[in-house]
């Protein structure tokens, strides 16, 4: 058998179907075996696991996991052992299939998986982490530690697997939630520290823990953790001096934060310390972020390039994945990291004039995920617009357009028809300049003329049909007519609406005709707003009676 998956439970029935859902793929393709060990349930989570395996273990709960999840491990048939948390649901496990079924699993004595961290359940805020979940079984292996156990057999050679995503939503807490959840961590942490007080990795738990309650106390452990770590050279320095970084930055002591950066600098300079490691991600967004709000733009954005140059190598090529990367989940390793961060450059370069420059981040923003989101597409647009009019070059929104999927190139007009309503004539005119497509640029055309020329009624229903026509054929610049078809509509309704004159019976006329061309061709909606248009103009005309019926007759 090539592999045994384990995991502990208890009352777990919310997300428990779903996470053995999620490993069925796993236990179908390879030869492995399923073992749970249940701690003391009392919802319906033995019934649930006895469905998925017939390996359901108990063991009375002592507050020491590690005992908890060694009971998975006594007996195991597996060649290898890997194991999750019950909160877990494997969304892609092509590369775990693959690494078993090919053979590949004899090259290494470890692997890893990505763990998606989410912070909220609608999935928008996540955080990756490459856990070290999956080990060669030797003749020693065993979990060690009472809290945030690991594999004692854990080592190099590794494996960081691509194609393997599991989601988490164990820290989608409450500030309440967490206060309870580090009031049990704790003490068992504290007991490990008497054990052992020269373990780093017990230090970087305790900063943790303290990090929600007790400010000082983490800022002590970080102190206390780094001693050891700087003794001992190991990798947990690098989390535990992120963590005081942070907590200096949070507190706005921003130039003791710089200078948390700059120990780490240092810290790296140790024998048996790998000089470039998956961490520096996060040192250098938090570097640049830092540097902007000390108005230190000149000096952020080398620092911001350098973060998105690091950002490709590691969550796209995936390299740098260091032994420190598995400590916890990479803060600025996502999406919206990257996006941030881009935006925030390219306010430095507004700042110092580098437009060029700017365009550069501008491009690197990870515009597919980052659609949905309103908010900072408004702002994206924006910074796209103002280095575009600084450059006096518009070029560049043709140039990122022609690189969407057609899907996104509808949302993305829509935002570039959103601020056409901000900038109005202008910024039509420019953007006609580009020749985006001949829909857009017959749209902006009739746009243009309907804001400088002084149209007839007449004229503006054809344009506001010629607009409806491109709208009806192309969904991809939909977004974007639909500004121009408003803004037409309203100068229709203006029309209709004006005192009357001499031209009122030859105007009503107008009116009466379009709304029968509208009946004639299925728009109702239109021909009803028409109608009551016309009422209000000539309410005692006597064809309203016979348009109303017209009407009628075409609803029914």
């Amino acid at each position: 058998m090539l592999l045994t998956i384990g995991m502990i439970m208890k009352n777990e029935e919310k997300y428990l179907s779903s996470c053995l859902e999620g490993l069925k793929p796993i236990l179908e393709a390879i030869p492995s075996e399923l073992i749970i060990v249940d701690t003391g349930s009392t919802d319906n989570s033995v019934e649930i696991a006895k469905k998925y395996t017939d390996d359901v273990r108990f063991f009375e709960w002592c507050n020491d996991f590690s005992a908890a999840r060694n009971v998975s491990l006594e007996g195991a048939k597996g060649e290898w052992y890997m194991f999750l948390d019950a909160d877990e649901i494997f969304t892609d496990t092509r590369g775990i299939i693959d690494f078993f079924k090919s053979g590949e699993y004899k090259k290494y004595n470890s692997a890893s998986y990505t763990v998606r961290n989410y912070r909220d359940y609608e999935k928008t805020e996540f955080a990756d982490f490459s856990a070290p979940r999956l080990t060669k079984i030797l003749p020693d292996t065993k979990f060690i530690r009472k809290i945030h156990e690991s594999l004692s057999t854990y080592n190099y050679p590794l494996k960081n697997i691509e194609n393997a995503i599991c989601d988490h939503f164990g820290y989608v807490i409450t500030d309440e939630t967490s206060k309870k959840k580090c009031e049990r961590n704790i003490p068992l942490l504290l007991e490990e520290l008497e054990l052992d007080p020269t373990e780093p990795m017990t230090y970087l738990q305790l900063v943790e823990a303290y990090n929600s309650v007790d400010k000082e106390k983490s800022f002590y452990y970080c102190e206390k953790g780094m001693e050891i770590c700087r003794q001992q050279a190991h990798y947990s320095g690098h989390m535990i001096l992120f963590h005081k970084a942070e907590l200096f930055a949070l507190e706005g002591k921003f130039e003791e934060a710089l200078g948390v950066i700059d120990e780490h600098d240092e810290f790296k300079k140790l024998d048996g310390i790998e000089k470039v490691v998956g961490m520096d991600l996060d040192f250098l967004y938090l570097k640049a972020t830092l540097l902007l709000n000390l108005e230190r733009t000149a000096e952020a954005i080398p620092v911001f390039r350098e973060y998105s140059e690091f950002y490709k190598d590691f969550r796209l090529k995936g390299k740098h994945h260091t032994a420190d990367t598995m400590l916890g989940a990479m803060k600025y390793a996502t999406p919206d990291s990257l996006a941030d961060a881009m935006v925030n450059a390219v306010r430095c370069c507004l700042k110092e004039k580098k437009l060029n420059t700017a365009l550069d981040f501008l491009s690197a923003v990870p515009i597919r995920e980052k659609l949905s989101d309103n908010n900072f597409m408004s702002v994206y647009i924006k910074c796209l617009i103002i280095v575009c009019k600084n450059l006096n070059n518009y070029s560049h929104i043709k140039r990122i357009y022609s690189a969407l999927s057609d899907d996104i190139k509808y949302i993305f007009c829509g935002y570039i028809g959103s601020y056409m309503s901000e900038q109005g004539v202008d910024f039509a005119k420019e953007i006609l300049k580009l020749h985006i497509s001949s829909d857009i640029d017959k749209a902006l055309s009739l746009y243009i003329d309907s804001e400088e020329k002084d149209l007839s009624e007449t004229e503006l229903v054809n344009s506001l049909k010629e607009i409806k026509d491109i709208m009806e054929r192309n969904e991809e610049v939909r977004a974007l007519t639909k500004f121009a078809a408003e803004n037409i509509k309203k100068k229709i309704d203006n029309k209709l609406s004006a005192p009357a004159t001499d031209e009122l019976s030859e105007l009503a006329k107008i009116v009466k005709g379009n709304i029968r061309n509208l009946i004639s061709s299925g728009n109702i909606a239109e021909a009803k707003l028409y109608l009551s248009q016309l009422k209000k103009l000539c309410p005692m005309d006597n064809e309203i009676t016979v348009l109303e019926n017209m009407i009628e007759g075409k609803l029914s």
